[in-house]
């Protein structure tokens, strides 16, 4: 099924809206300007202005609310959400043995392997380039630790 990007986009944008109202009373860190509600507002804030893109897009295309592309069987929505809870599981499990960057790239890589019909090399890049981005706003961004695991060693 494919929804109008219209729909999409303003449901994306209450979402944001929703988000940061929220997060407005999240407190502040002591000698800081920001806080606890910094990264769900800039999350939110997100949310609109690209929901907001997306539904004016949708609207410059004016097609139909909801398009049916065929059937999906159930058992392949139950493999997926099977496979998606795995992966969970398995970052929670694995992830302090052998660190987030490891974990991250396997675990998106073969997600996205699946997913995307065998593109190995589409979703070896994408993983590598999300577990960077993922790095990057977290551990450099807003100092918040990521494990290591075997890596620390190699690194430290």
């Amino acid at each position: 099924m494919r929804v109008n990007d219209l729909l999409l986009g303003l449901l994306m944008a209450l979402l944001g809206v929703v988000t940061v109202w929220a997060s407005r009373d999240f407190p502040t860190l002591p000698r800081q300007a920001f806080g606890a509600g910094t990264f769900p507002t800039l999350i939110g804030a997100l949310l609109v202005v690209l929901g907001l893109l997306l539904a004016v897009r949708g609207w410059q295309q004016r097609g139909a609310w909801f398009t049916w592309h065929g059937q999906v069987a159930l058992s392949r929505v139950w493999l997926c959400l099977l496979a998606v809870v795995a992966a969970v599981a398995g970052y929670v499990w694995l992830t302090p043995v052998l660190g987030f960057p490891i974990v991250s790239i396997v675990m998106l890589t073969l997600l996205i392997g699946w997913l995307s019909a065998g593109r190995w090399w589409l979703a070896t890049g994408v993983a590598a380039a999300a577990t960077l981005l993922v790095w990057l706003a977290f551990a450099q961004l807003l100092h918040v630790p990521l494990a290591l695991g075997i890596l620390e060693e190699v690194i430290y």
